[in-house]
């Protein structure tokens, strides 16, 4: 009944863009430079320039020394690869075909290796040698119809291990399945014939039981409507809930505490527009909404009102006492999606924007008012210390921007401590483009914040990608462990170990 209805109504995809993802380009041994529609690609803009091919394994020693408990492990990152075809390329970030990069740890190095995932658009594609379907912003010349959203599920935006395999995922249809050592394509997940194709969101969440929450947004089919998701830790449907939405938003992430699932809705409502990207319209005077579901039920229990903002991430969030303390990367509206990322193919139109910073909502359940705690540093790609999931925490994790950048972009790793106020960074420098951190935790360790920062960045003033491996406690310090490759990579969303 789901699927059927949600096809019934996602028919008319084929006339207008739909989803994609979130926050890569690459020169590789085996990889091909692409030609831009204009004269030249500004170095600045070297993560959007896409890649033409898989990149063969390359190992690069460390500078530094890897700590023993990270040696064999195995660091992924995904993010939109094919941006130009048949000398058609995509104007959005949130296109461009999926593309894993594999970084196997040892310790005397790391060995890289990335590939396109192989999903139903990029075979076709291929095949065709040229872009047959609009993407989430981008307006392709002559675009096929869709008959639904899973005929163009690019995969490109995060990773889910899972059962010895890796799920690719992206916002607006089933994740595919990958190979963990090869990265080889096996197939889409099987949710079941009900759920085959229903947009299934980049941003599961494991709870303290093991079991995986998630999302789908369906508005686009017309009503206002989320599928609420809980899986199994094996990645078995457990049950799934149709929840209607106040009215039309754009829901990248949510939080989870204890007893509660929780989703920020942005003013932006649906109207005309030739993509998925511009058919939202920002509308501040609307305000933003915060709707409060609960765990057991799947029934929003709270509503409540704040000032517009745009989120795309959340960090840790708990419950204490009559609060929800929801930790996330707030951005005064929604610029950096409907203009900045929308401009990748235009490096002459760099849109000012005021980027996200680190913020605390306080969510109260019985007066169901929300108060704004701001921090100083810019952030995103929250991260923090599972251990401490759905617990009250201090440390937050994420990308930063030094002081004295002249160009306001993400080019730090930041540790901030929300209860303190205090942040250290470690900057990359000015021509550096930084990823999404990520936190594993020291074996026999049990005080927060106790582990390793791993991240990749890209040096767009050398062309070289590379790896930093931190101790949590000390990013000022400057990392432990790093290597950089010959080549560059695309910059990519989300990522996972192993």
């Amino acid at each position: 009944m789901l699927r059927r209805e949600f096809l019934k109504k996602s028919t008319y995809l084929g006339t207008c863009a739909i989803i994609a993802s979130q926050c890569p380009a690459v020169f590789g041994a085996n990889a091909k430079p692409q030609p831009s529609h204009s004269s030249a690609i500004q170095s600045s803009f070297l993560g959007w320039q896409g890649v033409t091919d898989n990149i063969d394994p390359h190992f690069e020693p460390w500078q530094g020394e890897l700590p023993v408990q990270l040696q064999g492990m195995t660091f992924f990152r995904n993010g939109p690869g094919m941006q130009e075809r048949a000398g058609q390329r995509y104007s959005h970030w949130f296109d461009g075909d999926g593309f894993v990069n594999q970084f196997k740890f040892s310790q005397h190095g790391v060995t890289h290796q990335g590939k396109f995932t192989q999903t139903q658009k990029f075979v076709e594609e291929s095949k065709a040698g040229r872009f047959l379907y609009n993407g989430a912003g981008s307006i392709i010349t002559n675009a096929k119809p869709a008959k639904n959203t899973q005929v163009f599920n690019t995969a490109n935006t995060a990773l889910l291990p899972m059962a010895g395999e890796l799920w690719a995922m992206w916002e607006a249809g089933t994740p595919y399945r990958l190979d963990q050592e090869t990265l080889a394509t096996k197939g889409q997940v099987d949710f079941g014939s009900e759920l085959n194709g229903v947009p299934f969101s980049a941003h599961p969440h494991a709870d303290t039981d093991g079991t995986i929450w998630n999302f789908g947004d369906i508005s686009f089919t017309g009503k206002p409507c989320i599928v609420v998701y809980q899986l199994t830790a094996q990645g078995g449907i457990k049950r799934y809930k149709l929840l209607p939405l106040p009215h039309h938003s754009y829901i990248h992430d949510f939080a989870v505490t204890e007893q509660y699932l929780i989703f920020y809705l942005p003013p932006m409502l649906q109207q005309l527009g030739e993509t998925y990207i511009e058919r939202f319209k920002w509308q501040k005077q609307l305000g933003s909404r915060v709707l409060v579901v609960d765990k057991h039920s799947l029934q929003v229990v709270n509503q409540m009102e704040l000032e517009a903002g745009f989120v795309f991430h959340f960090g840790n969030s708990w419950q204490q006492n009559n609060e929800l303390v929801v930790n996330l990367c707030l951005y005064p509206d929604a610029t950096v999606m409907t203009d900045v990322m929308a401009n990748i193919d235009n490096h002459q139109n760099r849109i000012a924007h005021e980027p996200a910073k680190a913020a605390q909502l306080r969510l109260n359940l019985v007066t169901n008012k929300v108060s704004i705690n701001w921090a100083e540093p810019y952030m995103e790609f929250l991260q923090f210390d599972k251990r401490f999931a759905a617990k009250s925490s201090a440390l937050q994790y994420g990308v930063g921007i030094s002081k004295n950048n002249p160009h306001k972009e993400f080019n730090a790793i930041t540790r901030l401590n929300t209860q303190s106020g205090q942040s250290q960074s470690y900057s990359f420098g000015d021509t550096a483009h930084v990823e999404e951190p990520l936190f594993v935790a020291k074996t026999n360790s049990n005080r927060e914040g106790q582990g390793y920062i791993i991240n990749t960045w890209l040096d767009y003033g050398s062309a070289k990608s590379g790896v930093a491996v931190f101790d949590a406690e000390k990013i000022g310090q400057g990392p432990l462990a790093s290597m950089q490759l010959p080549y560059h990579l695309p910059l990519g969303f989300h990522g996972a170990i192993v």
